[in-house]
């Protein structure tokens, strides 16, 4: 598990267009001896551009965005993310209560109708009528039958539901991260809304605050730019975990309708 998920891990980081491409993340990938990752920790525990000073580096290619304007694109990446945290957290809860009852109850039920069916035909048995036994017989295999699908019940959620559990759990990760993420953005916002008063006081000048506006309208693009990459993961992992859950939910239930039609084929039609 442990193994699989920080694979999991190294491929986001991989994808990531500015992750992959730091210096950071290439010494933890490159380093070839102890000195030389000892070299590269202290070196990034000195970078000064860490946080909200991050975004003094980013100069975007684009027009400037007026208050209004960054305050509405921050507001939607909040609601978004606070809904589909919500909608990861209810899916967890329902994929955990599904694996219990697949791993305890459920399988329980299918072995009680096996051992019910191979009990009947065990009296039937007994009976000493000599025609029979191709009935008995075809009991004691459905017996078997429900037996054989119980264990497929308790297996079944490793094959499907795991993965689709994994992949909420990550994106549970990924989510508990924006209320900070869109904290500072607003904090910022109300930083310049702050402004108006220190430019009436003389306090700034008002191309201190136009300067302020334009540092929040960067903040606003190098969101804009990080949810861009996030839809694009959040679609194509999705599509890709769903997708698989149903292609092997398909595949349980054919093996179990096979199952029951070999068993129903051992009583003839009278």
């Amino acid at each position: 598990m442990r193994m699989e998920r920080l694979q999991a891990w190294m491929t986001r980081m991989c994808r990531h267009p500015v992750v992959s491409e730091s210096e950071v993340f290439q010494q933890f990938l490159n380093f070839r001896d102890e000195k030389e990752w000892k070299t590269g920790k202290r070196k990034a525990e000195k970078d000064e551009l860490v946080g909200v000073m991050i975004f003094s580096t980013m100069e975007p290619e684009a027009p400037d965005l007026d208050l209004t304007e960054i305050e509405q694109k921050c507001d939607a990446v909040s609601k978004f993310t606070k809904a589909m945290d919500d909608g990861v957290k209810e899916l967890l809860t329902v994929g955990q209560e599904h694996w219990k009852r697949c791993t305890g109850p459920l399988p329980k039920e299918y072995q009680k109708i096996g051992k019910a069916l191979q009990s009947l035909a065990t009296v039937f048995s007994s009976s000493g009528y000599q025609g029979e036994t191709d009935l008995n017989n075809a009991i004691t295999e459905a017996g078997k039958t429900y037996e054989e699908i119980a264990s497929l019940v308790a297996e079944q959620p490793k094959k499907d539901l795991h993965f689709l559990m994994e992949c909420n759990h990550e994106y549970k990760g990924f989510l508990g991260c924006f209320p900070d993420i869109v904290g500072a953005h607003k904090g910022a916002i109300e930083k310049v809304k702050e402004s108006d008063k220190l430019v009436a006081t003389s306090k700034i000048t008002p191309q201190d605050k136009q300067n302020m506006v334009k540092r929040v309208g960067t903040m606003s693009y190098a969101l804009q730019a990080e949810m861009n990459h996030f839809h694009s993961n959040r679609i194509y992992d999705y599509n890709s975990v769903i997708r698989l859950y149903l292609e092997q939910q398909v595949q349980f239930y054919e093996t179990i309708a096979e199952k029951l039609r070999q068993a129903l084929g051992r009583f003839p039609v009278m």
